[in-house]
């Protein structure tokens, strides 16, 4: 698998390395979803990344800003991410339902969506997955267990192992994911955006910038930037990369990464990465007890 160098989008531990087949399949019957550990070997994935999550804005949606390409649309990218940095240091919360695809090791993972809450200081998460592994439930705090990932399986595994901890940044966590949940939220994500349309990738002098508008997430209109090379280009792998800004909230809701692919003919763009907060809210009520694996709601304790 080919890294793709774009300062913090590059996972973390990229040359993992091959594993044993018993530790990826406990990772996945526990941090990963029943659904990615049932598939058949060699079974394909399906690309899902944002597809059926935009939709076309409505008419009455707010005044459209001006189409622009090149540098023009590359600086209003920063721009704006720049100003969603300084909104985003005085917002203390966020929840959201959070949707991710990634290649991870070079294979597609499933489509995962999880109910999502984060804390800014000190880092605080939970999630509960809607798929795969529907219920399975997930707590880590800064300086909590550890600094250990609590999680609570889903269905039958819940019996046998009610509660385990998982090192957020160890094999068994890094074998289904690209990145440790120690980099979860918002504020994060808008960060490495920041970095990576400052980086070396928008150097590239054959690289299409281009932002539009009439795209909705969640109900809102949305700018979408569209970075892309036209043919695959010596100074890196990317094919294609987007980014959609929510223009109600102010801040970038989603981003796809696509890299070049040479398997099975003529190169072509393949999907590397895909996440997106829907119904994301900023600035949310939440206390110590959404970040406590005891909290009564949620089914860490039950018998």
């Amino acid at each position: 698998m080919a890294t793709v160098p774009y300062g913090s989008w590059q996972r973390s531990g990229q040359a993992v390395g091959s594993r044993r087949r018993w530790l990826k399949l406990a990772a996945v019957a526990v941090v990963g979803g029943a659904g990615a550990w049932m598939l058949v070997p060699g079974e394909p994935v399906a690309e899902t990344g944002l597809a059926g999550v935009v939709s076309q804005a409505a008419a009455t949606s707010a005044k459209p800003l001006e189409a622009v390409q090149g540098v023009a649309a590359l600086n209003r990218c920063r721009e704006l991410l720049g100003t969603a940095e300084k909104k985003l240091a005085a917002i203390p919360t966020m929840s959201a339902v959070f949707q991710k695809q990634e290649r991870v090791e070079g294979d597609l993972k499933p489509l995962s969506i999880m109910d999502l809450k984060v804390r800014h200081e000190p880092l605080s998460v939970y999630m509960k997955w809607q798929q795969p592994d529907a219920g399975q439930e997930l707590i880590w705090r800064e300086g909590a267990f550890d600094g250990k990932i609590v999680v609570c399986p889903a269905g039958w595994r819940r019996k046998v192992m009610p509660m385990v901890k998982v090192d957020p940044h160890g094999d068994m966590a890094m074998a289904v994911s690209r990145r440790p949940i120690t980099n979860i939220g918002i504020w994060n994500f808008n960060k490495r955006l920041l970095e990576t349309v400052n980086g070396d990738v928008t150097r590239d002098p054959s690289l299409q910038v281009s932002q539009s508008e009439g795209d909705e997430i969640s109900g809102r209109p949305c700018y979408r930037f569209t970075f892309e090379h036209a043919q695959p280009s010596g100074q890196s792998p990317m094919q294609k990369m987007v980014i959609f800004y929510d223009r109600t909230l102010e801040v970038p809701v989603a981003f796809e990464l696509y890299v070049w692919s040479t398997g099975g003919g003529a190169p072509k763009g393949q999907l590397e990465e895909s996440y997106i907060f829907r119904d994301l809210k900023l600035d949310v009520a939440l206390s110590e007890s959404d970040f406590d694996h005891q909290n009564p709601a949620y089914a860490f304790t039950a018998k």
